[in-house]
């Protein structure tokens, strides 16, 4: 059902609603946030004359009936009421992301909202360390993850992974263990922990660190979700780094958003004759990662930016 009626809007409030309605790291949403302000374009896009305000805003026509063919169906106030009042009984922080310096780098693709489950202060902190690799990690990627996160415990770092399986969660579980804060960013809603048989890590995550997503609770993850994530997972750490990696594994996308977005890129080697390292040896030959062999390594690239 079609609705512009938001009761006391507010900034918060507006995005959350806004959330609902797109996908991450739609542009043309954040081209009207940005034109109009997030309570001002929440009314624009649930209200009349949208594709004239999309124009005067400057998006083509085609780009704007295009959108607004997207967003249309997905305009539901019973949807939007459930996520406000989701939020309150999940115990769940929500953001705005313009208050986190660090994603303004993604310009009009940056998140609409931030669903936080945990310290969500740990967004903001001075040295944020985005540590990711193939899901199908081997037990060589796994010791490395656990080596180089557990000797950066006495740097004041914080790392960022997506607590998927393989080097993901690796580097989580080290960074609990030595006693380093870590954050979580999800494809999916933070009410609905993924993958399943991580469920127990991500609470842990969320009771010491921080698990954040820009999708309303309950969302499910999906491909295009996930690549949406990855842009997050770049623009809030100052170094990327990728410890293990096949030629086509996800982790590259990571690794070619730090790159886009001039943040400092390092790769952890492996043998020769392993496809798993074969993306890293790519991402140090072809996108000038920093070769890392140790925790120093990456301090020395977090300290030399």
């Amino acid at each position: 059902m079609k609705t512009n009626t938001l009761p006391q809007t507010d900034v918060l409030q507006a995005r959350a609603a806004i959330s609902t309605i797109i996908e991450p790291g739609d542009g043309v949403a954040g081209t009207l946030i940005d034109a109009l302000g997030p309570v001002a374009a929440y009314d624009a896009i649930t209200g009349n004359g949208l594709q004239a305000t999309l124009r005067d805003a400057g998006v083509g026509e085609r780009t704007a009936q295009e959108s607004i063919s997207r967003w249309t169906p997905r305009i539901s106030s019973s949807v939007i009421a459930h996520n406000l009042a989701s939020l309150e009984r999940a115990n769940v922080t929500l953001i705005d992301p313009d208050t986190i310096p660090a994603l303004a780098d993604l310009g009009t693709q940056r998140p609409v909202a931030l669903y936080v489950r945990g310290n969500a202060s740990l967004l903001t902190t001075p040295r944020p360390i985005t540590v990711v690799g193939a899901r199908a990690s081997t037990g060589y990627g796994e010791h490395i993850t656990n080596e180089i996160v557990s000797d950066l415990a006495e740097h004041q770092v914080t790392i960022l992974s997506g607590a998927a399986y393989g080097i993901d969660g690796a580097a989580h579980r080290a960074a609990l263990a030595a006693g380093i804060p870590t954050v979580a960013v999800v494809a999916g809603g933070v009410g609905r922990p993924y993958p399943a048989g991580h469920s127990e890590l991500i609470r842990r995550i969320a009771e010491s660190g921080a698990v954040i997503s820009e999708v309303p609770l309950d969302t499910p993850p999906s491909k295009w979700r996930f690549l949406s994530r990855n842009r997050v997972l770049a623009a809030l750490a100052r170094v990327t780094i990728v410890s293990e990696a096949g030629w086509r594994s996800g982790s590259l996308n990571t690794a070619g958003h730090a790159a886009a977005l001039g943040r400092s890129l390092g790769a952890v080697p492996g043998p020769l004759t392993s496809a798993a390292s074969s993306g890293c040896h790519r991402l140090i030959r072809e996108y000038n990662a920093a070769l890392i062999t140790s925790a120093r390594d990456v301090v020395t690239l977090l300290d030399g930016e």
